[in-house]
């Protein structure tokens, strides 16, 4: 029987993975007008202004934070916030859908190392098992059932960017399951927000100099704020929920679940085609994860009072 606790933490990972599966078809769209400095830059614009007004009575608290501990909240903001999404875009536009979506797969096994080399925390057998079938649900669907197709890939230096963001992801998660915070989630996702928008300036500089400032068409300025508001904002509130309660890796395994979200959203918004490979990438995916979730070790979760749950506003 799953714990109330658990069984809540999961369906926000599945949500968390929705949204990101989403923001993969979205942003593919956007990434063609749109230069990637500019988007990663304005969904961050985004999240900040929409978190304002909900995290203004923790001001002081934030005030303090950005004083005293902006040292540890740069390298969160470095490892997961608007430096890592201009080193993902950049590699993205450079790569093919097939590359991205493996090299995204890698994230929920690079967690692990990154657990085992920090934490000395060695797998189980469960989660060995299920991470290889999530892995391999998630090369049908990129693959498209066609093997030849991973048999073909190039690497290049675009895959590397993107590979280096992911690895640099899995570090945030391992580490924000032991943020040592008096911060309530929500108004640490902005004091880390407001630095890693400070760090990027160096970038959107160079991307004002050289190119001025973006002319979004209406239905690009949608997508942005559809971005920003939802599988930015939304997801990374979910993300910090689950993760609180699960630990790194098994809220990890749920990135399978992306690319799986991204096929439905294709066919759904852009009207590609729903094949068997789907079905059968999805059932593998589900399938790994949830022999992930059967055995729940006690050193999953957060230890108690080093990550504070988001209060409701």
């Amino acid at each position: 029987m799953i714990a109330p606790s658990r069984r809540a933490a999961y369906v926000a990972l599945i949500a968390t993975a929705a949204l990101w599966g989403s923001n993969a078809v979205v942003a593919r769209g956007l990434l063609e007008s749109v230069p990637v400095i500019w988007l990663a830059t304005l969904r961050w614009v985004i999240v900040l202004a929409l978190l304002a007004p909900f995290v203004w009575r923790d001001r002081v608290a934030i005030a303090g934070a950005l004083r005293n501990d902006w040292r540890a909240l740069a390298l969160f903001a470095l490892l997961g916030f608007a430096p890592q999404n201009i080193l993902i875009y950049v590699g993205l536009s450079g790569t093919t859908a097939i590359n991205f979506g493996l090299l995204n797969s890698a994230i929920p096994v690079m967690i692990v190392f990154v657990a085992a080399v920090a934490h000395r925390r060695r797998p189980g057998s469960l989660e060995t098992i299920g991470l290889a079938l999530s892995l391999a649900g998630v090369g049908a669907i990129v693959a498209r059932g066609d093997l030849r197709a991973i048999a073909d890939l190039a690497v290049n230096s675009s895959d590397l960017l993107v590979l280096v963001g992911m690895l640099v992801w899995a570090v945030y998660t391992v580490k924000l399951a032991r943020r040592p915070s008096d911060l309530p989630f929500p108004s640490f996702v902005f004091a880390a927000g407001l630095i890693g928008m400070v760090i990027s300036l160096p970038a959107i500089g160079w991307q004002l100099a050289r190119h001025g400032l973006p002319a979004p068409t209406p239905g690009e300025w949608a997508g942005i704020l559809y971005i920003g508001a939802l599988p930015s904002l939304v997801a990374t509130l979910l993300f910090g929920y689950g993760l609180a309660r699960v630990g790194a890796v098994q809220a990890g395994v749920f990135t399978h679940l992306v690319p799986v979200f991204a096929a439905v959203f294709a066919v759904i918004w852009i009207g590609e085609r729903l094949h068997a490979y789907h079905a059968v990438g999805f059932a593998l995916v589900a399938g790994g994860a949830l022999l992930c979730c059967l055995r729940p070790e006690p050193m999953l979760s957060s230890p108690p009072g080093r990550v504070r749950e988001p209060r409701p506003s």
